[in-house]
């Protein structure tokens, strides 16, 4: 965990060799977000903050398939000048990372680090790239040499979160989902915006889970920026999810599925940063010997403002994209919707692109018994009873009971949707199943971004995902490195045995089964397992990136890359898995360090994206005209009378004084 998570942040560029000559249809960029603990928790972190590994601000990790003259493919690893750069530049010591976001006495940071999904066509074949952030405004950057572009309009788009002067809060969806032909054959890029209700803030003695109002918009690429948000409607009334997250969108031909996912927002994740500051500035100004009584006094608070966990069900909002089409024309504030409820907490979900048959299937990452947001703090104790290593906040907890991935089947008219069947993996009834539920990470997700029908390996993967054929997940493993006790403390107060999939005890003792080491493997479309690879003890792997073949039509018609890490080295390797051959045969080639080159150490890797070739070298930079910090008329009229008053008090002075 230590090679996985800690990492360089300096930008650079590392020459990496294959193991064994590649395909050669393997071909394009490789683009993850990445989030090292070094980037997370520097000099500027306040100590009282507790900052989840998702508050980093946003970095880039490109591998470039094509291999240059020498052989050699180039790892480029690079820091996204978004807003959060900007803000901790100007005033380091006034900010602080929460659980969620990066705020300070300037406003709440835009971190832009969540998903890069390749979106519209620009130039020569070129591919304009989007990154997101579950707390701020999607990003465009530059897919060739990963620098800042521009933030997706301004913030007079969006219904802001939490007002400022200076950065307002947005909240949007960490996975945007690009349409290539959203309307009449032009393309979008459509996302939610999520108000947090405020008065929910405000209850700090239940504790009580922040909800949310949902909007959705659509952007079609100009500098014009987004449309106004519009708000969806069920049954006739305005949707409030009982989570405030929308973190997850999935699209297929009709529809726009927006997910309530299980990432809590409460009143601490407010409280805790601001008090963060206030308490960081009154520590600064005592003296040595009353800091450890000021220490004491905010321990408490800090347990009283604990995060609930996340509920046990998922609300699916199902948004006809006629009707998004048809508000969006007419400048409507509402669009209605139906809404479905999925049991178990959810995170993250891939859809199949048809629903022809007025059926939407889509298979989901359950992570039961986890809350994706919680964190691990420097005074937790773990299972095994030794404390936690600072090297590890940040990082999530280990689950508390089997993770599952589940495939719904919600057959939808014009005005109902109903829950037609579920399927479940792994079975909690089968011992040789449990390693394959023990952490599990985010599906590997292919991302389309041009139409079906062409003869390349981008039209290509649009034609593979019609249906998924095939899906490809990742279990962690067992991992007593961040196994709270606190994390089991706080779930098991909150559900009662019969909301677990496994008894606490028994969980617990299959745990250290040693075959439980992280797992890639391979579903069916009817959830049964095809193939998978063991890892030895030691490594991890990350959620890999599907690459397309041209002219596959499933998705075994690609190949698998993946970030993966050994025991005994701190840098990642790449292992290259063939979707056409069972995965236990292992990886076709890995990607090392080339002789005398330092490997990369780029922190973790959460989700990834690929962009074929001509989308790279053929993009051009767009006409875009937001500002990064769009300061209001009022601040700048205050600014004008301030600096108005100034020049005329020096002016009467010097008249005085000669």
């Amino acid at each position: 965990m230590t090679h996985v998570y800690h990492g360089e942040t300096n930008d650079r560029v590392a020459r990496y060799v294959a193991s064994a000559p590649l395909p050669a249809e393997l071909s394009g960029r490789l683009l993850f977000t990445v989030f090292p603990y070094e980037a997370v928790f520097d000099e500027h972190t306040a100590r009282f903050a507790h900052p989840h590994m998702l508050t980093a601000p946003g970095r880039v990790l490109a591998i470039d398939l094509d291999a240059d003259g020498a052989g050699e493919h180039r790892l480029t690893l690079r820091a996204l000048d978004v807003l959060s750069q900007h803000l901790r530049a100007i005033a380091p010591q006034a900010t602080v990372r929460t659980d969620f976001a990066e705020v300070s006495w300037l406003g709440l940071a835009n971190l832009a680090n969540t998903t890069p999904v390749p979106t519209f066509e620009i130039g020569s074949g070129g591919r304009r790239l989007v990154v997101s952030y579950d707390a701020g405004r999607p990003t465009e950057i530059d897919p060739r040499a990963l620098c800042h572009v521009s933030p997706i309009g301004s913030a007079r788009d969006y219904e802001t979160a939490v007002g400022s002067s200076f950065s307002p809060m947005i909240m949007t969806s960490g996975h945007p989902v690009y349409d290539p032909a959203f309307d009449s054959g032009r393309p979008a890029l459509l996302f939610t915006n999520v108000v947090p209700r405020v008065l929910d803030f405000v209850t700090p003695f239940s504790q009580r889970i922040v909800r949310g109002d949902l909007y959705v918009t659509a952007w079609d690429g100009s500098s014009r920026g987004p449309a106004r948000p519009i708000r969806v409607h069920v049954d006739g009334d305005p949707v409030t999810m009982e989570q405030a997250s929308a973190h997850q969108i999935c699209l297929t031909r009709d529809h726009l599925l927006v997910f309530n996912a299980n990432l809590v927002l409460n009143t601490s994740a407010l409280a805790e940063p601001i008090l963060g500051l206030l308490t960081e500035e009154v520590r600064r100004k005592l003296p040595s010997f009353a800091r450890p009584a000021l220490d004491a006094m905010w321990r408490p608070l800090e347990r009283f403002l604990r995060a609930p966990v996340p509920g046990t069900a998922c609300d699916l909002y199902i948004i006809p994209k006629e009707a998004l089409r048809r508000a969006l024309e007419d400048g409507s504030r509402r669009v209605d919707g139906l809404r479905v409820r999925l049991p178990g907490e959810l995170s993250h979900a891939i859809a199949d692109w048809d629903d022809s048959s007025g059926h939407l299937t889509f298979y989901a990452q359950h992570n039961i018994g986890a809350d994706p947001a919680d964190q691990i703090h420097e005074d937790d104790e773990l299972a095994t009873g030794d404390r936690v290593d600072d090297r590890y906040r940040g990082l999530f907890t280990h689950a508390t009971d089997l993770n599952q991935v589940r495939k719904h089947v919600v057959h939808v008219t014009s005005s109902t949707a109903t829950l037609v069947s579920t399927k479940s993996f792994p079975d909690p009834a089968s011992a040789s199943q449990f390693k394959y539920g023990v952490n599990l990470l985010p599906p590997c997700q292919p991302l389309p971004y041009e139409l079906a029908g062409g003869t390349s390996a981008a039209s290509s993967l649009a034609a593979q995902v019609r249906t998924q054929t095939h899906t490809y997940w990742i279990a962690g493993g067992y991992l007593p490195e961040i196994m709270a006790v606190r994390t089991f403390d706080d779930f098991r107060a909150a559900r009662t045995p019969s909301e677990r999939l496994l008894p606490e005890a028994q969980f617990l003792t299959k745990l250290v089964d040693p075959a439980n080491t992280t797992q890639l493997f391979r579903l069916d479309a009817d959830l049964s397992l095809e193939s998978a690879y063991a890892f030895p003890p030691g490594w991890l792997m990350s959620a890999p990136i599907y690459v397309p073949r041209a002219g596959g039509t499933t998705t075994k018609d690609g190949w698998l890359v993946g970030c993966v890490w050994g025991p005994t080295h701190p840098h990642v390797e790449l292992w290259i898995f063939d979707g056409q051959q069972s995965l236990a045969a292992g990886p076709i080639a890995k990607l090392t360090p080339a002789p005398d080159e330092i490997g990369v150490r780029p922190g973790f890797p959460l989700h990834g994206s690929w962009i074929d070739r001509e989308g790279v070298e053929g993009w051009e930079r767009p006409d875009l005209r937001a500002a990064i910090v769009d300061l209001p008329r009022y601040v700048k009229v205050v600014e004008t009378a301030v600096m108005a008053g100034g020049f005329a008090r020096r002016a009467i002075a010097q008249l005085f004084t000669g």
